[in-house]
């Protein structure tokens, strides 16, 4: 259960529930001349109510898998999915993001890529050549002249170009590639909570610029990196921060855009959708 018995969010919203019937209840027996017995039943009554409310919204509170946020002119689906399925892979009003390190690095060989990582699934199943794409990272003006760093000559596997996290290129019009983390000099990635933050508000920036008025899919940026911050950040924590800076940073957008988040089967269970309604409840759609 994400949502315990004792949540202390849970426990707000029924004691702001029951706080206004108990008034109400407290002026009737107040002004009408009930007899004590009934005066208790009515009580005992509330009591028993207000702990069926409260057991019926635990239950729906631990069964929400989904959410919807609108900030400003623009919408936020947060849900379970897959990105490489056809409803939007193949569809070409979704722009697709997914995510590399700082050297845009594509060999997949489990040491610098993990075949089961994300993007070493992207390059398996979505890269027919990957020399192509190599030289398309290479020659990206836009990389070279707004977002390269340095070039690290002592790495000795893997790319030596470091780019700025939240940088972005664009594998086809649809499909975009951005910089998320650092990578060390045994190939590890990992990432400060700071660099996370940096990395969103450029990657919001970078969107602002690139993605045209279509929906923007996105998977839970950040969620298998171990190294963050050398500690576990939650699902429900990852997804609390982008949130939080898409609204920072929504105040830029010149157009109206839709942003889903897709989660896979088993993070979606993890996610405290409660708490995210509760933090973000102006928002909700």
């Amino acid at each position: 259960m994400n949502v315990g018995f004792f949540n202390k969010e849970l426990l707000k919203s029924v004691s702001a529930s029951a706080g206004w019937l108990f008034g109400v209840i407290g002026a009737l027996l107040s002004f009408v001349d009930f007899k004590e017995q009934t005066k208790k039943d009515v009580l005992i009554g509330f009591v028993l109510l207000t702990l069926v409310f409260y057991i019926v919204k635990l239950i729906w509170a631990n069964l929400i898998r989904s959410a919807g946020f609108k900030v400003g002119d623009s919408n936020i689906s947060v849900k379970h999915g897959d990105i490489f399925s056809s409803k939007y892979y193949n569809n070409g009003k979704f722009i697709k993001v997914f995510a590399f390190n700082e050297y845009f690095d594509t060999k997949v060989d489990d040491e610098i890529i993990s075949h089961g990582s994300l993007n070493g699934q992207f390059i398996d199943k979505k890269v027919n050549n990957i020399s192509k794409l190599d030289v398309s990272i290479d020659e990206d003006g836009r990389l070279e002249h707004r977002h390269k760093l340095d070039i690290n000559r002592d790495r000795p596997r893997g790319k030596k170009t470091r780019y700025e996290l939240g940088s972005i290129h664009k594998f086809s019009e649809d499909v975009f590639l951005t910089a998320l983390t650092h990578f060390d000099d045994k190939n590890r990635a990992y990432l400060s909570i700071q660099d996370y933050v940096k990395f969103l508000i450029n990657f919001w920036d970078e969107i602002d610029e690139m993605y045209a008025g279509r929906t923007v899919v996105i998977t839970l940026f950040g969620s298998g990196i171990t190294r963050l911050d050398h500690d576990r950040y939650s699902a429900t924590e990852i997804l609390d921060t982008i949130l939080w800076t898409f609204k920072l940073r929504r105040i830029k957008f010149k157009r109206p855009t839709k942003l889903i988040i897709l989660l896979d089967k088993n993070t979606n269970r993890e996610i405290d959708y409660f708490l995210l309604r509760s933090k973000f409840y102006g928002l909700q759609k």
